[in-house]
């Protein structure tokens, strides 16, 4: 009798070793960045989920494009939960049916974001919801340039003359072609009034340049006095010394930004919605984007007076111009074969 009575104990027991084992085992799949992105992430998002909810968060670190190739490739059977990329590609693998909607009952941080900040499809539904923003606007020459540079038109004034470098469509999803175009009346159906438009920059246009190393380096040596820049590597000039000033033109700017997006049929949903959520609230994102110098989406989120001097205003803010996605998707290899037989050949480099 004794026998009988022992052995259901130590199957309950062992039953509620498993039970916590299982609990304890819980993991979630996180393709994201490497590097500095990786680390403020790691140390100031995954971390804090990680002691708040038991749940172990996996990272899978790569490119943003490199990460959703490994997605699709997964199709049949994602291992993947979540995966952090930019819109452009988002919204491709959103089309391909590679991620599943987010559900504003299920991850309350969605209603903190501004109405840009959570991307939409035809239905309505969120496809993917931003996290931070980097502003693609103008950085010019304090000791240089006399007249201060306050939009985007300023780049056609003629003390500009052989100082101006532009980035042509295959950097930063077209966007100067893309305002020269807005500037010019014309849409992502047809960007021929912008090329039209960067055009009449004439002479001013002295250098094509598509990567922000190559940027800052001609900026600090002085070779162009102006160049449309994204935020984070020209405040990072500017820290390095270089007397310049970055400014969200008045006619606005298009921003960059970086989304986190669920894969549809992950392993673990559940889970995965509750990083989302915790990784969007106002505190987290403050802490992430705060290592990164970079503006957050949630505009809740509370800055320190140091990391506002990175940041875009509430003013600035309400400022940036969206594009559509999937028209510079569709576009932008027929802009830059038009760009390359128009606008290089009038560039000194």
């Amino acid at each position: 009798m004794k026998l009988t009575r022992i052995v259901p104990a130590a199957l309950l027991l062992v039953a509620a070793q498993l039970a916590c084992t299982t609990a304890a085992a819980s993991e979630i799949v996180l393709a994201t960045w490497g590097g500095t992105w990786g680390k403020a992430i790691a140390e100031q998002a995954i971390a804090p989920f990680e002691k708040a909810t038991g749940v172990t968060v996996r990272v899978i670190s790569g490119v943003s494009l490199g990460n959703i190739q490994m997605i699709a490739a997964q199709r049949a059977a994602p291992k993947i939960d979540l995966v952090m990329a930019t819109t452009s590609d988002a919204a491709t693998a959103y089309g391909d049916g590679l991620l599943a909607p987010l559900d504003p009952k299920e991850i309350p941080s969605l209603a903190q974001l501004p109405e840009s900040g959570v991307r939409r499809d035809r239905n309505g539904a969120a496809m993917f919801a931003g996290m931070w923003v980097y502003p693609y606007g103008i950085i010019y020459r304090t000791d240089k340039v006399k007249d201060a540079i306050k939009c985007w038109k300023d780049l056609w004034r003629p003390d500009l003359k052989n100082r101006v470098g532009v980035s042509s469509p295959k950097y930063m999803n077209s966007y100067f072609l893309l305002m020269a175009n807005k500037l010019a009346g014309g849409s992502e159906a047809d960007v021929a009034p912008g090329l039209e438009m960067v055009k009449k920059m004439g002479s001013n246009l002295v250098a094509v340049v598509d990567d922000s190393a190559g940027q800052q380096r001609m900026l600090g040596q002085g070779e162009v006095w102006a160049v449309p820049m994204v935020s984070s590597a020209a405040y990072k000039l500017i820290d390095e010394g270089v007397p310049a000033k970055f400014v969200i033109p008045c006619e606005g700017a298009p921003a960059g930004m970086d989304v986190v997006a669920l894969v549809k049929n992950g392993p673990n949903p559940s889970d995965a919605k509750k990083f989302i959520d915790f990784y969007l609230r106002a505190d987290t994102i403050a802490n992430v984007t705060r290592e990164l110098k970079i503006t957050p989406v949630n505009r809740h989120a509370k800055l320190t007076p140091e990391h506002a001097k990175y940041t875009v205003s509430d003013e600035d803010f309400r400022r940036l111009v969206t594009f559509s996605e999937p028209a510079i998707a569709a576009g932008r290899a027929k802009w830059q074969d038009a760009w390359d037989r128009e606008i290089a050949p009038m560039t000194r480099r």
